[in-house]
């Protein structure tokens, strides 16, 4: 049992959780017990020589566990990098844990000749009280739990035409900038959300002469809670015309990730404003390929009121689409347009949206720096011309700007 546990604890040794000198020192301990416990002078030294087996092969896994950190390392700062890369590198990893179970079991089998049934009772009684092997219990117990949980692997999505709708587990993306998937589709009837810092636009009037203007900076975070599962918030705050701070708003997302296809289910929603409350529950598809990828989605955008200021609920119906082309890794370009009707009530209003956009992605090793930029008429072509209104509404417009940040929480 002493060797299996000694074995054990090399083989699922990972360079994150382990003080590997716990192990050194349990095998200078392991020394001084069969020196002071075995008297055959035979025996003791085919049990120290099996012991210099175990530290050759522990020194070999600390080899390959460098090795692994450099696989890892050159995934995290290629920006075409995949769960695949990362794969290779754990395949790599599982064919020498391979051939170290083997040296392993060799080892093992020249301790257990070399010592009687009494000495490895006494060996393995005076060992298991050192603080050492206490250490290294603690240790491996607490990775076991770790290794129960099924976790997807690393990686930060460099490439943004091969990036799913949801971030991967523990990956935190702190918003400040346009584009970001969460913020997809987020229209709802009396307003229009996306990251960063915007200029709104809104021209009017029979002559065109008639136009308010306004500023907001929207701040915001995106954690991957769980596999496929992701949480989002974003906190608007109201520069112009006047200082204010808008609603919240609070996204939940969970998708199936295929091979080169993600179905996702968001519901997110607005914290009470001058409408009450607003939800937005719909349902999303992203088509991904190298260079190309197709975002769209069916979104029921509604305004509901509260219980003290009730009101007739406003709903409205969204089909937004969104094109991206990565003209080299770190540059992509974006087009986007649909279907929006902000109010179904409203028989004429009917309005087609649309943008531009472009970003550029920073890879810092294992993290991510992303600028970008859109530029959107959200109500681009309205074709019911409502209130005499001019069909192409170019003189509204929306400018928005800023940069989003990735890294690995854990």
């Amino acid at each position: 049992m002493l060797w299996f546990a000694l074995g054990t604890a090399i083989m699922m040794l990972t360079g994150e959780f382990y003080d590997d000198r716990a192990i050194v020192k349990l095998f200078a301990a392991l020394r001084e017990t069969i020196a002071a416990t075995v008297k055959d002078m035979p025996h003791r030294a085919q049990a120290l020589h099996a012991v210099e087996g175990f530290e050759r092969a522990f020194e070999t896994h600390r080899r390959d566990l460098a090795e692994f950190g450099a696989c890892v390392e050159r995934a995290d700062r290629k920006y075409r990098a995949t769960q695949a890369d990362y794969a290779a590198c754990s395949e790599q990893a599982r064919a020498k844990r391979v051939v170290l179970r083997q040296a392993l079991d060799q080892v093992e089998r020249e301790y257990e000749a070399a010592l009687s049934p009494a000495e490895h009772a006494l060996v393995t009684s005076s060992l298991t009280e050192k603080p050492q092997a206490r250490i290294l219990d603690a240790q491996l117990n607490l990775d076991t739990a770790r290794k129960r949980a099924t976790r997807r692997s690393r990686g930060i999505e460099g490439v943004a035409t091969q990036r799913h709708i949801t971030v991967p587990r523990n990956v935190v993306s702190i918003v400040y900038g346009p584009l970001a998937p969460s913020t997809f589709g987020q229209r709802f009837p009396s307003n229009i959300v996306d990251a960063g810092t915007s200029n709104a636009h809104h021209e009017g009037g029979a002559d065109g002469t008639a136009y308010t203007e306004e500023w907001f900076t929207r701040p915001g975070i995106r954690f991957g809670l769980f596999d496929n599962f992701e949480a989002g918030v974003l906190i608007p705050i109201k520069l112009a015309p006047d200082v204010a701070l808008a609603p919240t708003l609070v996204a939940l997302t969970y998708q199936l990730r295929l091979r080169a296809v993600d179905l996702g289910f968001r519901f997110s929603f607005q914290t009470p404003g001058d409408v009450g409350w607003a939800l937005a529950p719909g349902a999303l598809l992203k088509l991904r390929s190298q260079r190309l990828a197709l975002h769209t989605g069916v979104l029921a955008p509604m305004e509901v009121g509260t219980l003290r200021e009730k009101r007739s609920p406003t709903l409205g119906l969204n089909a937004p689409v969104r094109v991206i082309w990565n003209l080299v890794p770190v540059l992509y370009v974006m087009g986007e347009s649909g279907l929006a009707y902000d109010n179904l009530d409203v028989s004429d209003g009917l309005t087609i949206p649309l943008g531009f956009g472009a970003g550029y992605t920073w890879l810092l090793g294992s993290r991510l720096l992303e600028f970008t930029g859109s530029f959107a008429w959200d109500h681009w072509l309205v074709p019911g011309k409502p209130s005499g209104a001019s069909t192409f509404q170019y003189g509204s417009y929306r400018v928005a700007f800023g940069a989003s940040f990735y890294f690995q929480a854990l």
